[in-house]
């Protein structure tokens, strides 16, 4: 509707036979703000995927809940039965009470142990959020400037993305940065140098246009790859971040954003993702126990 009303108003004034270059300053306007709209409903939709992404993780995060719950609910009962069958033992005065109390006592002791992990899991899971959320804040603070050209942060799977569309970063077919591209990559390496504590994948993705052979690059995997070890190499001209704490990868056409065939559809697979993980191994190990 807002679309139309703006087309209304430029064919309302064109009629009244504005002049010209106060009629094409309207028009130039009307266009700016249709591509306001334009922008404004994609960052929309945008936000619609991420909030179904976290409410997952919430669901997720609910079912391992349930299930701990049932695991105590199990074992409480078998305590009640065995302090039971102890009583009725020690009424009778079997011999058989002194072995029931050792086992009647081990099981306390793996209830105990057993709630204490579940605390600790569930604040470990808080404290995961927790970190991944101030993560993706700092990220979102040191890019401001980048985002809406083509640059986006977001969580997915308990990551931060930091997803970087080919036209920011690179020109077509090339794997040399830009200026503004460097920049953005600069930026975001001042906040790993701060943040030692953060895991970095940096993915190269193309689209489907099969890559024409070089000297240098054979096909869109070459492309990607020789594009994310570009980022990571500039990412590491920064002395405080250690270069065990990134990987490259080249995905080449293999995970498309959008599987379409249309222009649109390529232009957001070609892109370099750069994934955050914090470190979380103590929650990780607890896991594993589990």
């Amino acid at each position: 509707m807002q679309k139309i009303a703006v087309v209304a108003i430029i064919g309302l004034f064109a009629v009244s036979c504005v002049a010209p270059k106060k009629f094409n300053s309207m028009k130039a306007e009307a266009l700016r703000l249709e591509n306001l709209l334009s922008d404004a409903e994609a960052q929309n939709n945008a936000l619609k995927i991420q909030n179904d992404k976290l409410l997952q993780e919430k669901n997720q995060l609910i079912k391992d809940t349930v299930r701990l719950y049932g695991d105590y609910t199990y074992v409480q009962k078998k305590l009640s039965e065995l302090q039971a069958q102890y009583q009725q033992l020690l009424a009778d005065g079997s011999a058989e009470a002194a072995r029931m109390l050792r086992q009647l006592e081990q099981s306390q002791s793996e209830l105990d142990a057993r709630s204490r992990k579940v605390a600790e899991l569930e604040q470990m899971l808080r404290a995961r959020e927790e970190a991944i959320n101030a993560l993706r804040a700092k990220v979102s603070d040191a890019l401001l400037g980048f985002e809406g050209k083509g640059l986006s942060v977001s969580v997915r799977d308990g990551k931060v993305y930091v997803s970087m569309d080919d036209k920011l970063l690179f020109r077509s077919g090339s794997f040399e940065l830009n200026p503004d591209g460097a920049r953005a990559v600069k930026d975001l390496a001042s906040v790993l140098a701060q943040n030692p504590d953060i895991n970095v994948m940096v993915e190269g993705h193309t689209d489907d246009v099969p890559y024409k052979p070089n000297g240098q690059l054979r096909d869109n995997l070459d492309l990607s790859a020789k594009r994310a070890t570009t980022v990571v190499r500039l990412l590491l001209t920064n002395k405080d971040i250690a270069p065990a704490r990134i990987i490259a990868a080249g995905r080449g056409e293999s995970l498309p954003v959008d599987p379409g065939k249309t222009a649109e559809a390529r232009a957001k697979n070609r892109r370099t993702e750069i994934i955050l993980t914090p470190k979380l191994d103590e929650l990780m190990q607890l896991m594993e126990q589990k």
